[in-house]
């Protein structure tokens, strides 16, 4: 029998800054889609204000080198 992969315990997204704020950016509606479609929750999704809020408890780790930001939020 083959081995089963063990489910993800949480879920990660980068974004370019590209002169962002890198505190609290504002996410673009293909982005925030995106971050959806992997399973991160939003306490606010509406695309048509262009209005997009991680859900918390989500950590944010910067990468000055890379000029990116990562989310990371627990599934489930």
């Amino acid at each position: 029998m083959g081995q089963t992969r063990p489910e993800p315990t949480e879920v990660r997204f980068t974004i370019e800054l590209a002169g962002r704020d890198d505190v609290w950016p504002e996410l673009t509606a293909e982005e925030a889609r995106a971050m959806l479609a992997l399973g991160f929750r939003f306490s606010i999704f509406d695309e048509s204000a262009g209005e997009f809020r991680i859900s918390i408890p989500y950590a944010v780790l910067r990468s000055f080198e890379r000029d990116v930001l990562t989310f990371i939020q627990d599934v489930g």
